[in-house]
Protein backbone atom coordinates (compact mmCIF):
# COMPACT_ATOMS: atom_id res chain seq x y z
CA UNK A 1 0.00 0.00 0.00
CA UNK A 2 1.59 3.25 -1.14
CA UNK A 3 1.86 6.13 1.26
CA UNK A 4 0.00 9.33 0.61
CA UNK A 5 2.47 11.97 -0.68
CA UNK A 6 3.08 15.07 1.37
CA UNK A 7 1.43 18.28 0.29
CA UNK A 8 3.50 21.13 -1.16
CA UNK A 9 3.00 23.19 2.01
CA UNK A 10 4.13 20.28 4.20
CA UNK A 11 7.21 19.69 2.05
CA UNK A 12 8.25 23.33 2.04
CA UNK A 13 7.60 23.74 5.76
CA UNK A 14 9.49 20.53 6.57
CA UNK A 15 12.46 21.71 4.49
CA UNK A 16 12.39 25.05 6.31
CA UNK A 17 12.09 23.34 9.70
CA UNK A 18 15.23 21.30 8.90
CA UNK A 19 17.36 23.89 7.13
CA UNK A 20 16.55 26.93 9.24
CA UNK A 21 17.73 25.47 12.58
CA UNK A 22 20.82 24.07 10.84
CA UNK A 23 21.67 27.45 9.33
CA UNK A 24 21.06 29.30 12.59
CA UNK A 25 23.01 26.63 14.48
CA UNK A 26 26.04 27.16 12.23
CA UNK A 27 25.60 30.90 12.68
CA UNK A 28 25.49 30.52 16.47
CA UNK A 29 28.58 28.29 16.48
CA UNK A 30 30.46 30.82 14.32
CA UNK A 31 29.44 33.73 16.54
CA UNK A 32 30.44 31.86 19.70
CA UNK A 33 33.81 30.91 18.23
CA UNK A 34 34.39 34.48 17.07
CA UNK A 35 33.51 35.75 20.54
CA UNK A 36 35.93 33.26 22.14
CA UNK A 37 38.75 34.26 19.78
CA UNK A 38 38.08 37.94 20.49
CA UNK A 39 38.27 37.34 24.24
CA UNK A 40 41.52 35.35 23.85
CA UNK A 41 43.02 38.09 21.70
CA UNK A 42 42.02 40.76 24.24
CA UNK A 43 43.47 38.67 27.09
CA UNK A 44 46.73 38.21 25.15
CA UNK A 45 47.00 41.95 24.63
CA UNK A 46 46.44 42.58 28.35
CA UNK A 47 49.09 40.04 29.35
CA UNK A 48 51.56 41.57 26.93
CA UNK A 49 50.91 44.99 28.46
CA UNK A 50 51.47 43.49 31.93
CA UNK A 51 54.81 42.09 30.75
CA UNK A 52 55.85 45.51 29.44
CA UNK A 53 54.75 47.13 32.71
CA UNK A 54 56.92 44.65 34.68
CA UNK A 55 59.88 45.41 32.41
CA UNK A 56 59.41 49.10 33.06
CA UNK A 57 59.40 48.60 36.85
CA UNK A 58 62.08 45.90 37.11
CA UNK A 59 65.59 46.64 38.50
CA UNK A 60 68.17 43.90 38.04
CA UNK A 61 71.49 44.16 39.94
CA UNK A 62 74.60 42.19 39.55
CA UNK A 63 73.94 39.51 42.19
CA UNK A 64 71.20 38.11 39.95
CA UNK A 65 68.37 39.36 42.08
CA UNK A 66 65.41 41.26 40.75
CA UNK A 67 63.64 43.99 42.62
CA UNK A 68 60.16 45.34 41.87
CA UNK A 69 57.95 47.80 43.79
CA UNK A 70 55.95 46.29 46.58
CA UNK A 71 52.82 47.60 44.92
CA UNK A 72 53.05 47.02 41.13
CA UNK A 73 51.16 49.10 38.62
CA UNK A 74 48.53 46.35 38.45
CA UNK A 75 46.98 46.04 41.95
CA UNK A 76 45.80 42.47 41.31
CA UNK A 77 49.40 41.27 41.29
CA UNK A 78 49.56 42.20 44.99
CA UNK A 79 46.30 40.45 45.93
CA UNK A 80 46.59 36.73 46.74
CA UNK A 81 44.54 34.47 44.43
CA UNK A 82 43.33 37.45 42.36
CA UNK A 83 43.52 35.51 39.10
CA UNK A 84 46.49 37.50 37.70
CA UNK A 85 49.98 36.13 38.39
CA UNK A 86 53.54 37.07 37.37
CA UNK A 87 56.94 35.35 37.50
CA UNK A 88 60.46 36.37 36.47
CA UNK A 89 63.12 33.68 36.02
CA UNK A 90 66.76 33.66 35.04
CA UNK A 91 67.99 31.99 31.90
CA UNK A 92 68.54 28.76 33.82
CA UNK A 93 64.93 28.77 35.03
CA UNK A 94 65.78 29.91 38.56
CA UNK A 95 62.92 32.07 39.89
CA UNK A 96 63.97 35.66 40.57
CA UNK A 97 60.59 37.18 41.44
CA UNK A 98 57.05 35.85 42.06
CA UNK A 99 54.05 38.13 42.45
CA UNK A 100 52.29 38.04 45.87
CA UNK A 101 49.05 37.07 44.06
CA UNK A 102 50.52 33.59 43.32
CA UNK A 103 51.26 32.80 46.96
CA UNK A 104 48.18 30.61 47.35
CA UNK A 105 48.59 28.73 44.07
CA UNK A 106 49.49 25.04 44.52
CA UNK A 107 52.97 24.63 43.03
CA UNK A 108 53.00 28.09 41.46
CA UNK A 109 56.34 27.62 39.67
CA UNK A 110 55.15 24.47 37.88
CA UNK A 111 51.79 26.02 37.04
CA UNK A 112 53.42 29.11 35.52
CA UNK A 113 56.41 27.53 33.73
CA UNK A 114 55.42 23.96 32.77
CA UNK A 115 55.36 23.35 29.04
CA UNK A 116 56.97 26.66 27.99
CA UNK A 117 59.75 25.90 25.48
CA UNK A 118 63.15 27.54 25.28
CA UNK A 119 62.93 31.02 23.78
CA UNK A 120 65.43 33.26 22.12
CA UNK A 121 65.85 36.94 22.99
CA UNK A 122 62.76 38.92 21.96
CA UNK A 123 60.61 35.84 21.43
CA UNK A 124 57.13 35.45 22.93
CA UNK A 125 55.07 32.40 23.77
CA UNK A 126 51.37 32.08 24.56
CA UNK A 127 49.71 28.98 25.93
CA UNK A 128 46.86 27.76 28.10
CA UNK A 129 47.34 25.20 30.84
CA UNK A 130 45.47 24.16 34.00
CA UNK A 131 42.97 27.03 33.68
CA UNK A 132 45.64 29.66 33.12
CA UNK A 133 46.31 31.72 30.01
CA UNK A 134 50.07 32.39 30.01
CA UNK A 135 52.28 34.87 28.18
CA UNK A 136 56.09 34.47 28.29
CA UNK A 137 58.65 36.99 26.99
CA UNK A 138 62.39 36.35 26.74
CA UNK A 139 64.81 39.37 27.04
CA UNK A 140 68.55 40.08 27.45
CA UNK A 141 69.23 42.36 30.37
CA UNK A 142 72.34 44.47 29.86
CA UNK A 143 74.39 44.99 33.01
CA UNK A 144 76.44 48.07 33.86
CA UNK A 145 79.66 46.32 32.86
CA UNK A 146 78.21 45.51 29.42
CA UNK A 147 77.33 41.88 30.14
CA UNK A 148 73.91 40.63 28.97
CA UNK A 149 71.88 38.34 31.20
CA UNK A 150 68.86 36.36 29.83
CA UNK A 151 65.62 36.93 31.74
CA UNK A 152 62.12 35.50 31.20
CA UNK A 153 59.01 37.42 32.21
CA UNK A 154 55.84 35.31 32.58
CA UNK A 155 52.35 36.69 33.23
CA UNK A 156 49.32 34.38 33.61
CA UNK A 157 45.61 35.05 34.00
CA UNK A 158 42.86 32.69 35.11
CA UNK A 159 40.47 31.61 32.35
CA UNK A 160 37.51 31.43 34.76
CA UNK A 161 36.22 34.97 34.02
CA UNK A 162 36.60 34.34 30.31
CA UNK A 163 34.77 31.00 30.54
CA UNK A 164 31.97 32.63 32.54
CA UNK A 165 31.68 35.36 29.92
CA UNK A 166 31.54 32.78 27.12
CA UNK A 167 28.91 30.75 29.00
CA UNK A 168 26.74 33.83 29.53
CA UNK A 169 27.17 34.80 25.87
CA UNK A 170 26.31 31.25 24.80
CA UNK A 171 23.12 31.20 26.87
CA UNK A 172 22.00 34.56 25.55
CA UNK A 173 22.97 33.70 21.98
CA UNK A 174 21.14 30.37 21.86
CA UNK A 175 18.12 31.81 23.62
CA UNK A 176 17.79 34.50 20.98
CA UNK A 177 18.58 32.13 18.13
CA UNK A 178 15.97 29.68 19.41
CA UNK A 179 13.36 32.44 19.68
CA UNK A 180 14.38 33.67 16.21
CA UNK A 181 13.97 30.14 14.81
CA UNK A 182 10.45 29.86 16.19
CA UNK A 183 9.50 33.30 14.90
CA UNK A 184 10.98 32.58 11.45
CA UNK A 185 9.17 29.23 11.27
CA UNK A 186 5.90 30.93 12.14
CA UNK A 187 6.55 33.63 9.54
CA UNK A 188 7.52 30.91 7.04
CA UNK A 189 4.22 29.18 7.72
CA UNK A 190 2.35 32.43 7.05
CA UNK A 191 4.38 33.02 3.87
CA UNK A 192 3.64 29.49 2.68
CA UNK A 193 -0.06 29.92 3.40
CA UNK A 194 -0.08 33.23 1.50
CA UNK A 195 2.10 31.97 -1.36
CA UNK A 196 0.14 28.74 -1.87
CA UNK A 197 -3.26 30.42 -1.56
CA UNK A 198 -3.72 30.58 -5.38
CA UNK A 199 -3.32 26.78 -5.53
CA UNK A 200 -5.96 26.39 -2.83
CA UNK A 201 -8.23 28.78 -4.71
CA UNK A 202 -7.62 26.79 -7.91
CA UNK A 203 -8.56 23.55 -6.13
CA UNK A 204 -11.70 25.22 -4.78
CA UNK A 205 -12.70 26.48 -8.23
CA UNK A 206 -12.21 23.01 -9.70
CA UNK A 207 -14.33 21.52 -6.91
CA UNK A 208 -17.10 24.05 -7.62
CA UNK A 209 -16.94 23.21 -11.32
CA UNK A 210 -17.23 19.50 -10.49
CA UNK A 211 -20.23 20.26 -8.26
CA UNK A 212 -21.85 22.28 -11.03
CA UNK A 213 -21.68 25.54 -9.07
CA UNK A 214 -19.34 27.24 -11.58
CA UNK A 215 -18.42 26.90 -15.25
CA UNK A 216 -14.99 28.58 -15.41
CA UNK A 217 -11.89 29.40 -13.39
CA UNK A 218 -12.07 32.89 -11.94
CA UNK A 219 -8.80 34.86 -12.23
CA UNK A 220 -6.51 36.65 -12.09
CA UNK A 221 -3.78 34.09 -11.41
CA UNK A 222 -0.05 34.47 -10.60
CA UNK A 223 2.39 34.12 -13.49
CA UNK A 224 3.63 30.71 -12.32
CA UNK A 225 0.09 29.27 -12.16
CA UNK A 226 -1.28 31.02 -15.24
CA UNK A 227 -0.12 28.41 -17.84
CA UNK A 228 -1.90 25.68 -15.86
CA UNK A 229 -5.10 27.70 -15.43
CA UNK A 230 -5.14 28.82 -19.07
CA UNK A 231 -4.72 25.26 -20.36
CA UNK A 232 -7.28 23.98 -17.89
CA UNK A 233 -9.69 26.73 -18.92
CA UNK A 234 -9.22 25.76 -22.56
CA UNK A 235 -9.95 22.16 -21.64
CA UNK A 236 -13.08 23.17 -19.71
CA UNK A 237 -14.25 25.44 -22.52
CA UNK A 238 -13.72 22.67 -25.07
CA UNK A 239 -15.65 20.23 -22.92
CA UNK A 240 -18.47 22.72 -22.42
CA UNK A 241 -18.60 23.45 -26.16
CA UNK A 242 -18.65 19.73 -26.92
CA UNK A 243 -21.51 19.15 -24.50
CA UNK A 244 -23.37 22.17 -25.84
CA UNK A 245 -22.83 20.95 -29.40
CA UNK A 246 -24.17 17.52 -28.48
CA UNK A 247 -27.23 19.04 -26.82
CA UNK A 248 -27.84 21.26 -29.84
CA UNK A 249 -27.40 18.34 -32.21
CA UNK A 250 -29.94 16.25 -30.31
CA UNK A 251 -32.36 19.17 -30.20
CA UNK A 252 -31.85 19.87 -33.92
CA UNK A 253 -32.34 16.20 -34.72
CA UNK A 254 -35.58 16.06 -32.76
CA UNK A 255 -36.74 19.27 -34.46
CA UNK A 256 -35.87 17.95 -37.94
CA UNK A 257 -37.71 14.68 -37.38
CA UNK A 258 -40.94 16.45 -36.42
CA UNK A 259 -41.98 17.13 -40.03
CA UNK A 260 -41.63 13.59 -41.45
CA UNK A 261 -43.24 12.19 -38.29
CA UNK A 262 -46.13 14.64 -38.68
CA UNK A 263 -46.56 13.55 -42.30
CA UNK A 264 -46.70 9.90 -41.25
CA UNK A 265 -49.08 10.70 -38.42
CA UNK A 266 -51.50 12.49 -40.76
CA UNK A 267 -51.27 9.88 -43.53
CA UNK A 268 -53.96 7.29 -44.11
CA UNK A 269 -52.45 3.76 -43.95
CA UNK A 270 -55.21 2.41 -46.23
CA UNK A 271 -54.33 4.87 -48.93
CA UNK A 272 -52.69 3.31 -52.00
CA UNK A 273 -49.90 5.91 -51.92
CA UNK A 274 -49.09 5.19 -48.28
CA UNK A 275 -46.18 2.75 -48.94
CA UNK A 276 -44.47 5.24 -51.20
CA UNK A 277 -45.09 8.02 -48.69
CA UNK A 278 -43.71 5.85 -45.90
CA UNK A 279 -40.56 5.09 -47.89
CA UNK A 280 -40.05 8.76 -48.73
CA UNK A 281 -40.39 9.90 -45.12
CA UNK A 282 -38.22 7.09 -43.78
CA UNK A 283 -35.57 8.00 -46.34
CA UNK A 284 -35.96 11.61 -45.28
CA UNK A 285 -35.48 10.70 -41.60
CA UNK A 286 -32.43 8.60 -42.48
CA UNK A 287 -30.93 11.56 -44.33
CA UNK A 288 -31.71 13.87 -41.42
CA UNK A 289 -30.06 11.55 -38.91
CA UNK A 290 -26.98 11.15 -41.12
CA UNK A 291 -26.71 14.89 -41.64
CA UNK A 292 -26.85 15.64 -37.92
CA UNK A 293 -24.34 12.90 -37.13
CA UNK A 294 -21.99 14.45 -39.68
CA UNK A 295 -22.40 17.87 -38.08
CA UNK A 296 -21.80 16.43 -34.59
CA UNK A 297 -18.59 14.78 -35.83
CA UNK A 298 -17.41 18.11 -37.19
CA UNK A 299 -17.88 17.22 -40.87
CA UNK A 300 -17.91 20.11 -43.34
CA UNK A 301 -20.43 20.73 -46.08
CA UNK A 302 -19.51 19.95 -49.64
CA UNK A 303 -19.33 23.55 -50.81
CA UNK A 304 -18.17 22.62 -54.32
CA UNK A 305 -21.40 20.75 -54.99
CA UNK A 306 -24.27 22.73 -56.61
CA UNK A 307 -27.74 21.37 -55.80
CA UNK A 308 -30.88 22.29 -57.78
CA UNK A 309 -33.23 24.24 -55.53
CA UNK A 310 -36.54 23.65 -57.33
CA UNK A 311 -36.90 19.88 -56.67
CA UNK A 312 -36.11 20.31 -52.98
CA UNK A 313 -38.55 23.20 -52.70
CA UNK A 314 -41.27 21.20 -54.41
CA UNK A 315 -40.76 18.18 -52.12
CA UNK A 316 -40.99 20.42 -49.09
CA UNK A 317 -44.14 22.07 -50.43
CA UNK A 318 -45.82 18.68 -50.88
CA UNK A 319 -44.76 17.53 -47.41
CA UNK A 320 -45.89 20.68 -45.61
CA UNK A 321 -49.24 20.70 -47.33
CA UNK A 322 -49.80 17.22 -45.93
CA UNK A 323 -48.67 18.28 -42.45
CA UNK A 324 -50.96 21.32 -42.39
CA UNK A 325 -53.78 19.79 -44.46
CA UNK A 326 -56.34 20.65 -41.81
CA UNK A 327 -55.65 24.40 -42.20
CA UNK A 328 -56.22 24.64 -45.96
CA UNK A 329 -53.05 26.70 -46.50
CA UNK A 330 -52.05 28.14 -49.85
CA UNK A 331 -48.32 27.57 -50.33
CA UNK A 332 -46.93 29.37 -53.41
CA UNK A 333 -43.45 28.63 -54.71
CA UNK A 334 -41.57 30.52 -57.41
CA UNK A 335 -38.18 29.09 -58.29
CA UNK A 336 -36.30 29.14 -61.62
CA UNK A 337 -35.16 25.74 -62.80
CA UNK A 338 -31.54 26.90 -63.12
CA UNK A 339 -31.29 28.06 -59.46
CA UNK A 340 -28.54 26.17 -57.63
CA UNK A 341 -27.54 25.94 -53.97
CA UNK A 342 -23.81 25.69 -53.34
CA UNK A 343 -23.44 22.97 -50.71
CA UNK A 344 -24.98 19.77 -49.44
CA UNK A 345 -28.61 18.98 -50.33
CA UNK A 346 -29.31 18.19 -46.66
CA UNK A 347 -28.22 21.72 -45.71
CA UNK A 348 -30.63 23.13 -48.26
CA UNK A 349 -33.38 20.84 -46.97
CA UNK A 350 -32.81 22.00 -43.37
CA UNK A 351 -32.64 25.66 -44.37
CA UNK A 352 -35.78 25.71 -46.51
CA UNK A 353 -37.65 23.23 -44.34
CA UNK A 354 -37.25 25.25 -41.14
CA UNK A 355 -38.12 28.59 -42.75
CA UNK A 356 -41.17 27.18 -44.58
CA UNK A 357 -42.35 25.24 -41.52
CA UNK A 358 -42.26 28.41 -39.39
CA UNK A 359 -44.15 30.34 -42.08
CA UNK A 360 -46.84 27.65 -42.32
CA UNK A 361 -47.13 27.44 -38.56
CA UNK A 362 -47.79 31.17 -38.07
CA UNK A 363 -49.59 32.01 -41.36
CA UNK A 364 -53.30 32.65 -41.52
CA UNK A 365 -53.90 31.11 -44.95
CA UNK A 366 -51.12 32.01 -47.35
CA UNK A 367 -47.38 31.35 -47.62
CA UNK A 368 -45.17 32.42 -50.50
CA UNK A 369 -41.62 31.25 -51.23
CA UNK A 370 -39.49 32.81 -53.94
CA UNK A 371 -36.00 31.97 -55.14
CA UNK A 372 -33.81 34.24 -57.24
CA UNK A 373 -30.29 34.01 -58.59
CA UNK A 374 -28.19 30.95 -57.95
CA UNK A 375 -27.16 30.72 -61.59
CA UNK A 376 -23.57 31.12 -62.73
CA UNK A 377 -21.80 33.65 -60.52
CA UNK A 378 -24.97 35.09 -59.02
CA UNK A 379 -25.72 34.68 -55.33
CA UNK A 380 -28.82 32.82 -54.22
CA UNK A 381 -31.66 34.80 -52.63
CA UNK A 382 -34.41 32.94 -50.75
CA UNK A 383 -37.52 34.78 -49.59
CA UNK A 384 -40.34 33.21 -47.54
CA UNK A 385 -43.39 35.29 -46.56
CA UNK A 386 -46.65 34.66 -44.73
CA UNK A 387 -49.81 36.57 -43.92
CA UNK A 388 -49.69 35.97 -40.21
CA UNK A 389 -49.27 38.41 -37.33
CA UNK A 390 -45.65 39.16 -38.22
CA UNK A 391 -42.67 39.74 -35.93
CA UNK A 392 -42.21 42.96 -33.99
CA UNK A 393 -38.84 44.69 -34.59
CA UNK A 394 -37.77 44.35 -30.97
CA UNK A 395 -38.11 40.55 -31.12
CA UNK A 396 -36.27 39.93 -34.39
CA UNK A 397 -32.76 39.74 -32.96
CA UNK A 398 -34.00 37.63 -30.04
CA UNK A 399 -35.60 35.02 -32.31
CA UNK A 400 -32.23 34.26 -33.92
CA UNK A 401 -31.01 32.83 -30.61
CA UNK A 402 -31.49 29.14 -29.87
CA UNK A 403 -34.59 28.45 -27.76
CA UNK A 404 -36.17 31.89 -28.26
CA UNK A 405 -39.85 31.95 -29.29
CA UNK A 406 -42.22 34.79 -30.09
CA UNK A 407 -45.42 32.83 -29.38
CA UNK A 408 -45.22 30.37 -26.48
CA UNK A 409 -48.81 29.22 -26.99
CA UNK A 410 -47.88 27.17 -30.06
CA UNK A 411 -45.80 24.03 -30.07
CA UNK A 412 -42.09 24.39 -30.76
CA UNK A 413 -38.65 24.64 -29.23
CA UNK A 414 -37.37 27.85 -30.83
CA UNK A 415 -34.66 25.97 -32.72
CA UNK A 416 -35.56 26.36 -36.42
CA UNK A 417 -34.22 29.85 -37.06
CA UNK A 418 -31.07 29.09 -35.01
CA UNK A 419 -30.34 26.10 -37.27
CA UNK A 420 -30.97 28.26 -40.34
CA UNK A 421 -28.59 30.92 -39.00
CA UNK A 422 -25.87 28.32 -38.44
CA UNK A 423 -26.13 27.12 -42.05
CA UNK A 424 -26.19 30.69 -43.38
CA UNK A 425 -23.16 31.68 -41.30
CA UNK A 426 -21.28 28.57 -42.45
CA UNK A 427 -21.88 29.80 -46.05
CA UNK A 428 -20.97 33.39 -45.08
CA UNK A 429 -24.40 34.55 -46.05
CA UNK A 430 -26.98 36.89 -44.48
CA UNK A 431 -30.27 36.27 -42.70
CA UNK A 432 -32.82 39.01 -42.11
CA UNK A 433 -36.31 39.17 -40.60
CA UNK A 434 -38.55 41.81 -42.20
CA UNK A 435 -42.17 42.79 -42.74
CA UNK A 436 -43.97 41.01 -45.57
CA UNK A 437 -46.16 42.52 -48.27
CA UNK A 438 -48.68 39.82 -47.31
CA UNK A 439 -49.01 41.38 -43.86
CA UNK A 440 -46.93 38.92 -41.84
CA UNK A 441 -43.22 38.19 -41.58
CA UNK A 442 -40.63 37.80 -44.31
CA UNK A 443 -37.46 35.75 -43.94
CA UNK A 444 -34.74 36.84 -46.35
CA UNK A 445 -31.66 34.68 -46.90
CA UNK A 446 -28.78 35.79 -49.12
CA UNK A 447 -26.07 33.24 -49.97
CA UNK A 448 -22.92 33.93 -52.00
Amino acid sequence: MSRRPLSLAARLFLASALLLPLALGLTGWSLERAHRLALDAAAGERLQLQVLALLAQADFDGDLSLSLPLVPLEPRLAQPNSGLYALVTAGSGEPLWLSPSAALLPQPLAALTAGIPALGPGQRHRSQRDGLLRHAYQVLWEMEGGAAVPLRFIVAESTAPRDADIAAFRRSLWLWLGATTLVLLAVQGLILAWGLRPLGRLAGDIARIEAGEAVRLDGPWPREVRPVTENLQLLLSGEQQRRERMRNTLADLAHSLKTPLAVLRNAEPRDAAYPQLLNEQLERMEQVIGWHLQRAAGGSSRLLQRVPVAPVLERLRTTLLKVYADRQLTLETHCPAEARFRGDERDLMELLGNVLDNACKYAESRVRARVAGGNGGEGLVLTVEDDGAGISPELRDLLLHRGARADTRREGQGIGLAVVLEIVNAQRGELALEDSELGGARVLVRLP
